[in-house]
């Protein structure tokens, strides 16, 4: 919750650009301070420099495939941005924290993105997650799998579900639940989250085919980033505005989440 508070305000490139760069600075610290080592991938959209905040725990074996959890730090013009995104990246920092002082087998390798939000005139958006996709590609790192991180603060009453979801999966239409959704190369990746959260917190999980083409609403975060480029990746979220009446609004803020359940997610995350 103390995380949620400090990062929710509005980050937006050129509505509240200071405040997008404190953000950026306060995962590169708190990164740090869990142990990892930290850089910045440095980037150019629009004619300006922007980058995302990679924190990387090494791990004991360097021919293991590297393992991602990612959130996006930017929100749209005006809003706190509460459950999108400061909910994912509180989550985020405390997975750094809980894992900091490990030495797992795989890397892990853990990325704030930037401008996940903004749209270029063509309707390109998931700028930050597409460079980084980018600069895996130009280092030859080969990714196991990447967890991203997509709103996990909110509850509550009423749950609309895509009519192409309603083919092929029972909702619950309360919205208590969390999803975890993959495309046809990440079924094994679901299947690990799944065994994960089992006994932590109610969950909907999802496979969709066609990379999510068939199914908008899978792609709208970053994980379209990495599922376009063959990476296995789950976007793992509590379905935003399927859910959430505060989406993108000025009334996103910390009171209307539920923390327990933002905690249940981040452990079976981690």
């Amino acid at each position: 919750e103390c995380d949620v508070r400090r990062l929710a305000v509005p980050r937006h490139p050129f509505a509240s650009p200071e405040a997008l760069r404190a953000t950026e600075d306060l995962l590169a610290l708190e990164l740090d301070a869990a142990g990892l080592r930290v850089e910045r991938q440095l980037f150019e959209w629009k004619g300006r420099e922007f980058h995302n905040v990679v924190g990387t725990l090494d791990g004991t074996d360097p021919a293991r495939p590297c393992v991602v959890v990612g959130a996006h730090f930017d929100s749209v013009a005006g809003s706190p941005g509460a459950d999108d995104n400061a909910s994912g990246v509180a989550a985020l920092l405390e997975v750094a924290r809980m894992l900091g002082g490990a030495r797992p087998r795989a890397t892990v390798q853990f990325v704030g993105f930037n401008l996940e939000e903004v749209q270029d005139y063509l309707g390109n958006f998931r700028i930050g997650s597409r460079e980084y996709v980018r600069w895996l590609k130009a280092r030859g790192v080969t990714i196991a799998g990447a967890f991203v991180l997509e709103m996990l603060g909110f509850t509550g009453p009423d749950q609309v579900v895509p009519a192409a979801v309603k083919l092929v999966k029972k909702i619950p239409k309360e919205g208590n639940f969390l999803t975890a959704v993959g495309d046809g190369d990440s079924r094994a990746l679901l299947a690990v989250f799944e065994r994960a959260a089992r006994d932590l917190v109610p969950l909907v999980s999802l496979a969709v085919p066609l990379k999510g083409w068939l199914v908008p609403d899978t792609r709208r975060s970053d994980n379209a980033r990495f599922w376009d480029a063959g990476i296995p990746a789950l976007m793992i979220t509590d379905t935003a505005d399927l859910r959430n009446p505060h989406y993108h609004q000025l009334t996103d803020t910390p009171e209307t989440l539920d923390y327990g359940f933002l905690a249940k997610a981040t452990e079976a995350v981690a």
